[in-house]
């Protein structure tokens, strides 16, 4: 040390630094880095306004979805009877296809209930009479494109819905394509 710098280190609040002492949120490349607080923001923004920007309100959407919802708690219901006949042919699928299984069946009961079914109304589905990986995949697969042809049907409301039954049956049938069947 220079005996003419002294060799006091700043105090700092518990408020924090003041914004004269307060590091700069530079990056090794010269440029400025957001701060979490702007990051986060940011994500909010984008996250609020983008699903809104490729869906018209609910008052231009006249169309009434109630059927497709139906027809789409149908097939999850008749997906979940699908995968129960592949788990009886082969008992080791059971710890991959059950939480496939209880999934579909969470989207059949919340399909009817957007679409207007109340739980005495439903019918059982027919059971398969067999099924295997492959069929379950492709089951789901269809499933997943069925669900995405009603997004343009439904109102501002169900879409959440059908899009999380379209992404959680393109996932399982992505996962289930890189498994052997």
């Amino acid at each position: 040390m220079n005996d003419r710098e002294p060799s006091v280190s700043p105090r700092v609040s518990p408020a924090g630094p003041p914004p004269s002492v307060a590091p700069s949120p530079v990056t090794r490349r010269g440029g400025v880095r957001p701060t979490r607080r702007q990051v986060l923001a940011t994500a909010a923004a984008v996250a609020a306004t983008v699903p809104l920007a490729g869906c018209s309100s609910a008052t231009t959407r006249t169309e009434d979805a109630s059927d497709a919802l139906l027809a789409l708690a149908d097939a999850a219901r008749s997906d979940a009877a699908l995968i129960v006949a592949a788990v009886t042919g082969d008992p080791s699928l059971a710890g991959r296809l059950e939480p496939l299984r209880a999934a579909r069946m969470e989207h059949a009961a919340a399909l009817d209930q957007a679409g207007g079914r109340t739980p005495g109304q439903i019918a059982a589905p027919a059971t398969p009479p067999s099924g295997d990986l492959a069929a379950v995949r492709d089951a789901v697969a269809g499933s997943a494109r069925s669900a995405g042809e009603v997004v343009p049907r439904a109102s501002a409301l169900q879409v959440g819905l059908v899009a999380e039954v379209a992404a959680c049956c393109a996932t399982y049938a992505a996962v289930l394509t890189g498994a052997p069947a």
